[in-house]
């Protein structure tokens, strides 16, 4: 059923789609599937984080994709579908179509596989997507199939397929589950496994034995196929507490997991590390425990903080046919009685207990106090204007979607626009857009190219080292400057219509900007005009054909461009050519 909330939450859905599009010059497609995308990650789908935007399509072949994304931590490859409605009343989706879109991205791959694009000019979109898939397609385990659209859809997931060994599965977000996400704010129900009733594995375990008022500590081992099982069933609910998005931004696959597996299966036990996890709470089989072991019946909220690489492993095995009924994982269990210190202890755990990971993980939430004041700085300075009383500010937006909810708090339509007045939905700034723009003035172009999401937690763990200055009101004029910066450039480069290297020429254009010209670059000047000058202009538009010609000859001829600008190595060759004339 269509709510008030989500025809307003399409309302401003489809303006900011608009808005979007306008301003980074690409299709409106394109432009919704960025915009929703980022609901849908806060919301909690983490399989997107660093999605790549690109559009191909196909009629008479059926085949269609609108983003994509590898993670090496799942070994899963994440195709984005996208269907959009550019009409405020809200449209229905059934059964049939939701089939139809989704396997659009299911042919796209198989074309994939096919060598449909190996003779294709290499700019087109098509190409480009396919390259960056038949560059894994050995690692490639998974394939999630995600439909993103703003109709109302009936609960009708296709079933899992396979493609020859890979196992294919579907979901859709929609409009009711992206508004229910970002309104109710409610947390989900927690996970409850019922080890004893549902697998018929009563998980045997020793109570470390102390006095402690804030967890008790169990230890013992839990069998893989138990363990597969589970995931299964639960599947990314599991590690939700483990930081997803850190772990699949920076987590490498350990091939030791899969070729023990694999290969040594009885072994896995003494080579693997384990699982550490944590617990709201736990049932006891009291009957058939005693002092030396507890019998664990049930377990609510259980969370796998590390080692969602060895489960994801182990399942992965499972599905594949292998068999893994000799395999054992050690498991350490902390039930946390002292609700309060939940978010404190998973943190410290996951920091302290992964060695997978080549960064330790981080307590991001040490970094809030950055965002927080951010935002309040963001609410009391207005812009600048030649005559009268300033009436327009930026508006940084701490939580995604923070805007709209602010806008729709507002009852009326006169309410709502006086607030849209004060705070123009054109200069409503994400905290992770903020990092990009950020980032790539502070001459990381490599490190951006990996994605939003990847970056925003370097530029994290830097606010945690101290390497970014603290929130006052120049170091946020200054960071606004380096956003109206990084727009001004984004338009520029729109213009020179460079195909699918986009936002990578942005990235490094702006690095080089602030490598060789930070001089000529005022933050002052910026946040008064609100935009930059005709001269910065020119330079910027003469650095964008350095970039591009930096990119069209990579010293490893053929090499994957959009995988090049990931690599430190292409930022310093574009430093050493620019500084002697060679590009």
């Amino acid at each position: 059923m269509v709510t008030e909330q989500m025809k307003q939450f399409n309302e401003e859905l489809i303006e900011e789609v608009r808005g979007y599009k306008d301003n980074d010059k690409c299709s409106t497609e394109d432009a919704f599937t960025n915009v929703f995308s980022m609901y849908v990650i806060d919301a909690g789908e983490s399989f997107i984080n660093n999605c790549n935007v690109m559009s191909y399509k196909k009629d008479c072949e059926k085949a269609k994709i609108n983003g994509y994304v590898y993670d090496e931590y799942f070994q899963t490859l994440t195709l984005v579908v996208s269907v959009f409605e550019n009409r405020t009343e809200v449209a229905k989706m059934g059964k049939t179509d939701i089939k139809k879109y989704s396997k659009q991205a299911t042919k796209f791959y198989r074309m994939c596989k096919a060598g449909y694009f190996e003779n294709v000019e290499e700019t087109d979109s098509g190409y480009v997507i396919s390259e960056y898939i038949n560059e894994y397609e050995r690692e490639i385990e998974n394939i999630r199939v995600i439909l993103m659209t703003n109709k109302e859809t009936t609960p009708d997931i296709p079933e899992s397929i396979r493609i020859d060994k890979v196992m294919v599965k579907f979901d859709v977000w929609d409009l009711e589950r992206v508004c229910q996400s970002l309104y109710q704010k409610k947390s989900h129900e927690d996970i409850v496994v019922r080890f004893q009733n549902k697998y018929s594995y009563p998980l045997k375990m020793i109570k470390v034995k102390q006095k402690n008022e804030i967890y008790d500590c169990y230890i013992g081992v839990i069998s893989g196929q138990c363990l597969a099982e589970v995931y299964r069933d639960e599947g990314q609910r599991l590690i939700e507490k483990n930081v997803r998005s850190f772990l699949q931004a920076t987590g490498k696959i350990n091939p030791g997991i899969k070729n023990t597996l694999q290969n040594e299966p009885e072994m896995f036990m003494t080579y693997n590390n384990g699982i550490s996890t944590t617990a709201k709470s736990i049932i006891i089989d009291e009957d058939k425990s005693d002092d030396a072991f507890v019998i664990i019946k049930e377990i609510t909220d259980w969370q796998i903080v590390n080692g969602g690489q060895t489960t994801a492993s182990i399942h992965n095995a499972l599905q594949t046919g292998i068999d893994i009924s000799s395999v054992n994982v050690q498991m350490k269990l902390t039930v946390i009685r002292n609700e309060s210190k939940t978010e404190e202890m998973v943190g410290f755990i996951s920091k302290y207990a992964n060695s997978q990971n080549k960064i330790n993980m981080s307590d991001f939430s040490a970094n809030d106090s950055y965002h927080v004041e951010m935002e309040r700085l963001s609410r009391k300075i207005y812009v600048p204007v030649e005559n009268g009383k300033s009436t327009q500010r930026w508006y940084y937006e701490r939580a995604r979607g923070q805007y709209m909810v602010d806008v729709n708090r507002h009852s009326t339509p006169s309410q709502k626009k006086k607030f849209k007045e004060f705070n123009p939905k054109a200069m409503c700034i994400t905290k992770t857009v903020a990092a990009k723009c950020m980032m790539a003035w502070m001459k990381y172009p490599h490190v951006v190219s990996k994605g939003l999401e990847t970056n925003f937690i370097e530029y994290s763990a830097m606010i945690k080292r101290g390497e970014v200055p603290e929130p006052t009101e120049e170091t946020y004029i200054s960071m606004i400057a380096k956003v109206i910066l990084f727009k001004e450039c984004d338009k520029l480069v729109a213009k020179q219509n460079f195909g699918g290297y986009k936002a990578q020429i942005n990235y490094y254009t702006i690095a080089l900007l602030s490598e060789f010209f930070s001089n000529k670059v005022l933050d002052n000047q910026i946040w008064k005009m609100q935009t930059i000058s005709p001269e910065l202009s020119l330079l910027i538009e003469e650095l964008i054909l350095v970039v591009w010609n930096h990119f069209m000859n990579p010293e490893v001829k053929g090499i994957n461009i959009t995988q090049w600008c990931k690599k430190e190595d292409c930022w310093k060759l574009l430093k050493n050519r620019y500084k002697n004339g060679l590009i």
